[in-house]
């Protein structure tokens, strides 16, 4: 089987790590920007050296939908490599998606997209003739969760789909031990209720510091990360009165989260949803459960989902609920272990990129079997 992956996601070398469990007789080539624009900064990307890996110039690397590659540079590469799949992991109204649906007539091989989008969106022209057009075209999609899969159906999408996350983890880089020594080199001493992720509104940072505020006992929190509100929530936090009880460190590198989840005590994920967007997965909640830090989640978007029965789940934007939930865990050391634990076990069911790579092998091989319907 020839499978060709193209998409900004595996232009990070630590998103490629799924696709070291395809099945021999599996001949995958990925396909990403040469550079990625963020912000103010650009990423060069760094050559896989796994496999098989084109480097091709594109535009909007910043941009949701508007990100594409110059076509003749990717129409050719497609026609020389002659797959039996492509997989495309952009939105439906993705451009660099139309540019693959439109060489489908000449190459006769199916093509399959990733979403997660879980919101009704009214897209502007062009993107809304665009989005028709990919979701009529596509012979096969994958969401990231059932939302996302429900909102597939809704827009009218009706080929092959599978409900499979985008990403999972390595069980044994995210496993379980107490990091004392990183403990003991932030101060921290007390129960640590962590944060790992932006530091921005829609993740419920207000929420989590208005209900740090009512805490009572002995507790400290820790937050990783950067963001537009960082200074501020700081500022606002040591109004309060919890300077000596926060503690925040700038954003690490991915290799090293698992040091930080580790010297927290409980992982908080308390986003809120706003009218374009809401909770898509939380990739920080399956890392944290991975290593038995119990996690608790606001019922905003996927989270639930996610979570399962492995954690507590509080109403999105309420601090009270919030704060008693961490109070909980913070007086039952017992009810701690038993989440931990739980989080691990699900995890290991349904999240390592063993399991998703294996998913996703699958969802190709229905596809292929099923035979391509090239609906145009």
């Amino acid at each position: 089987m020839r499978v060709v992956v193209i998409g900004r996601t595996y232009a990070l070398e630590i998103n490629r790590a799924k696709w070291d469990h395809l099945p021999k007789g599996v001949d995958l080539t990925l396909v990403t920007p040469s550079e990625i624009r963020h912000l103010l900064k650009v990423y060069q990307v760094e050559f896989s050296t796994r496999w098989t890996h084109f480097l091709l110039e594109a535009w909007g690397t910043d941009r949701l939908s508007g990100f594409a590659f110059y076509p003749w540079t990717l129409w050719s590469l497609l026609i020389r490599l002659k797959p039996d799949l492509i997989q495309v992991d952009e939105e439906p109204p993705s451009l660099a998606l139309l540019e693959v649906l439109l060489l489908k007539p000449w190459l006769k091989r199916p093509v399959v997209f990733f979403s997660w989008e879980n919101l009704s969106v009214q897209y502007r022209w062009p993107f809304s003739t665009i989005r028709r057009l990919n979701l009529r075209w596509a012979d096969g999609a994958i969401a990231g969760t059932r939302e996302a899969a429900h909102r597939l159906h809704e827009a009218g999408f009706s080929g092959p789909m599978a409900v499979i996350p985008q990403l999972g983890i390595d069980p044994e880089r995210f496993r379980p031990f107490r990091n004392d020594s990183l403990r003991q080199k932030l101060g921290l001493h007390a129960f640590t209720i962590g944060y790992i992720g932006r530091i921005v509104p829609e993740k419920g940072l207000w929420v989590l510091l208005d209900a740090l505020s009512s805490l009572k006992g002995d507790w400290q929190c820790l937050l990783v990360g950067e963001g537009p509100i960082r200074e501020e929530w700081l500022h606002q936090a040591q109004k309060r009165g919890l300077k000596g009880r926060i503690f925040w460190v700038p954003t690490v590198p991915h290799i090293a989260v698992p040091e930080y989840i580790n010297a927290m005590d409980v992982v908080m994920l308390p986003s809120l949803a706003t009218p374009r967007w809401k909770e898509q997965f939380g990739h920080v909640l399956i890392e944290a459960m991975a290593c038995g830090v119990p996690v608790i989640g606001s019922d905003s978007g996927a989270i639930p989902e996610v979570i399962g029965d492995a954690g507590l789940i509080v109403p999105e934007g309420d601090p009270l609920a919030l704060a008693r939930a961490m109070d909980l865990l913070r007086s039952s050391e017992s009810q701690r272990a038993t989440l931990g634990r739980k989080g691990r076990e699900r995890v290991l069911a349904l999240y390592t990129n063993e399991r998703i790579c294996h998913q996703t092998f699958l969802f190709w091989r229905e596809v292929l079997d099923a035979g391509a319907s090239f609906r145009r």
